[in-house]
């Protein structure tokens, strides 16, 4: 097959929890933001979302006649890199001229272990994708050597070799708006954040990237070390008019791992939101980094849902975790919340956030999860994700097995391939059932939802929700 030079294919693979509808589930705005970088240097890209679209190898051949691309990208998690590798062996079956390119934040932490444990990749992008992929097809398209692209993993006679590391780019507004035009916004399982149903028109924002904490689960660090970057409000406000305009959204999830890093600038933002004809939005945060004045404001402008990171009512463990903040933080916090009258509350915590987490540490985190008045809790068990320094804490330690399948490192839903020093991989189970069980059965929030129902749609939201967690919690699947 003769290949079209200016065509590249952007691929986000299946993922193993993508029919959960009791876990958010986002468009693949990193692709988004792909194509629209290859846009600027003239080629056509064309994404294909297999978490929205049923993976079928008869599909994925028929596009691949349709389009024949030079170069098939796939960004990929920890939890997807094996589902992304057999995409890539059956794009290489299929077309083997085909450039293969693997990246995201597994390949950021591991490049050279994943491009020698998957050979169907030809090519590896580490650190922020944008430039490097870029340059890579502009490469493929008219000739030069790999090694002049930074931030690449590639193949070279029978060996792999990496060029130096590609700088994090300062200027976050000299990337175009993503190209949400090649997404495909079919309705997926579950909702957008915890409270609004995938049914709404909702819409991932960046306005920063990165976080400069540096908790010890966290796997951003593999791509964007400890630093942050932060878009000018204006290129902001641009962007949320054509959003508007152009494809009538009317839900926001800011995607930000820290809205309000800069509670000034957070505050510039929400004014924004507010009079851009959305709808509503929502945000996660740090319980450090905001006053009741801003989540006044927030509300006012829109906001009708906080998430705050916690993942412990140990201050033990928030020390050791390095998170930044104290347990009285997470309460004033939380009230405040719910004085400036933002409907929805979430508090996120993960069981074994630190391996020398006890029993008693755990009693700690129920008495938070089950006194504060949260809309949603998401307990979920550790993870360690390669990159992050508890993985290699645990690694250390010998609490990982080995030979654990990468397909197995995700949050929900799966037995772990690891222990922590209290508790086994069922321990760990056990308790993350019995964590969400102390907050969501009971009586008094079962009545606090019903009486919070304000439409049918919502009521059709919190009875799929309903249905969805009690088929998790009696028998362990999603």
């Amino acid at each position: 097959m003769t290949v079209h030079p200016d065509h590249v294919l952007l691929f986000r693979p299946p993922d193993p929890l993508q029919d959960s509808a009791l876990l958010s589930h986002t468009r693949p705005m990193n692709l988004a933001y792909l194509a629209a970088m290859l846009r600027t240097a003239g080629f056509e890209a064309v994404i294909v979302d297999y978490e929205t679209t049923p993976y079928d190898e008869q599909h994925l051949r028929q596009l691949i006649r349709h389009v024949r691309p030079l170069a098939a990208a796939i960004t990929c998690t920890t939890p997807t890199v094996t589902s992304a590798a057999r995409l890539a062996a059956a794009i290489k079956s299929s077309a083997p001229e085909i450039a293969t390119v693997v990246g995201g934040a597994h390949a950021s932490a591991l490049p050279q272990q994943t491009m020698q444990d998957f050979p169907m990749f030809d090519y590896l992008v580490y650190g922020e994708g944008e430039i490097t992929l870029r340059e890579l097809c502009i490469r493929l398209r008219d000739g030069g050597r790999d090694d002049s692209v930074k931030g690449l993993v590639f193949r070279e006679n029978g060996a792999v070799s990496a060029t130096e590391a590609r700088p994090l780019i300062t200027d976050l507004d000299s990337i175009p708006f993503p190209a949400r035009d090649l997404i495909d916004y079919t309705t997926q399982a579950g909702h957008s954040s915890r409270g609004f149903s995938n049914k709404l028109l909702s819409t991932e924002l960046f306005t920063s990237r990165g976080c400069p904490v540096g908790c010890s689960f966290c796997a951003i660090q593999a791509t964007f070390g400890r630093s942050v970057r932060f878009r000018e409000p204006l290129f902001i406000e641009d962007e949320l008019q054509r959003m508007v305009r152009e494809q009538r959204f009317n839900h926001v999830v800011i995607a930000d791992d820290t809205f309000t890093l800069q509670p000034d600038r957070a505050a510039a933002i929400s004014e924004i939101l507010g009079r851009s004809g959305i709808a509503s939005w929502n945000c996660d945060t740090r319980v450090n980094t905001v006053s009741l004045e801003l989540l006044k404001t927030m509300k006012r402008c829109g906001c009708e849902k906080v998430a705050f990171g916690v993942e412990s009512g140990s201050q033990r463990l928030l020390d050791l975790i390095g998170k930044g903040i104290s347990v009285d933080q997470v309460r004033r916090a939380v009230y405040w919340a719910k004085q400036a009258g933002i409907r929805h509350i979430e508090g996120n915590f993960i069981i074994g956030c630190d391996p020398s987490e006890t029993a008693g540490d755990l009693e700690m985190t129920r008495e938070l999860i089950t006194t504060l008045p949260w809309t949603f809790v998401s307990v979920a068990v550790i993870v360690p994700y390669p990159g992050t320094p508890v993985r290699e804490q645990m690694l250390s330690a010998g609490l990982i097995d080995r030979s654990v399948g990468w397909d197995d490192y995700v949050i929900f839903g799966k037995r772990p391939g690891w222990r922590t020093e209290h508790f086994s991989a069922d321990d760990l189970l056990l308790l993350q059932r019995s964590l969400t069980r102390s907050f969501y059965l009971r009586p008094s929030y079962i009545m606090s939802r019903l009486a919070s129902i304000r439409s049918r749609g919502e009521l059709g939201y919190w009875a799929t929700a309903g249905a969805s967690y009690l088929k998790w919690y009696l028998t362990g699947k999603n």
